[in-house]
């Protein structure tokens, strides 16, 4: 379950399904931002999508894609504590976008979109090894500045990725916070 920090300060509830909350949106008003993890969005994506209809959204759900708020191959590079499978389907915050929105995020934070989005069997090889390097190389503390610079780098591109939409940029920013304090605790 997404944890409810990465949306302290956010206009955020999570009423009517714990660890699924609905910020307003930034840019659309009236409209609303739907955050939780992975596991949870694919979970209660129905639920979700009755809700809306119950409130007078009727939204075609195959036209909504669950966008991660930080792409797991920006985390494997960050994440200190090895933890890259399970933060990516259980605890990282993920978005509910309209596909169209989703694409045009993807083109701007990676170049392998369609990758990202038909992805099937979980995260490549190749990024869980990079995490668990980062993690290694984060038990040496003379490797603190060049990952600290690395997050420092991600913070900028998440910020000028999200622009105009401070619900994303803040919670973008909280997920990269955590990694700094986890390896500020290293």
């Amino acid at each position: 379950m997404m944890p409810r920090r990465f949306v302290l300060g956010l206009d955020a509830d999570d009423a009517d399904i714990p660890g699924v909350f609905g910020v307003p949106h930034a840019r659309i008003p009236g409209s609303w931002r739907i955050l939780c993890s992975y596991a949870d969005g694919k979970r209660h994506k129905a639920r979700i999508f009755r809700t809306l209809e119950e409130e007078g959204q009727v939204e075609a759900r195959g036209s909504w894609e669950w966008h991660h708020v930080v792409e797991a191959q920006h985390y494997a590079d960050i994440d200190v504590l090895g933890r890259l499978e399970r933060m990516y389907e259980e605890v990282l915050p993920c978005v509910l976008l309209h596909r169209e929105e989703h694409i045009a995020y993807n083109q701007l934070l990676h170049t392998r979109a369609t990758d990202e989005l038909h992805r099937v069997g979980g995260l490549p090889r190749a990024m869980k090894e990079r995490a668990a390097k980062t993690a290694a190389h984060a038990r040496d503390p003379t490797n603190h500045a060049a990952l600290r610079a690395r997050m420092d780098g991600l913070q900028r591109l998440y910020d000028r990725a999200y622009q105009g939409d401070p619900v994303l940029q803040t919670v973008a920013r909280r997920v990269l916070d955590e990694a700094r304090e986890a390896l500020r605790r290293r």
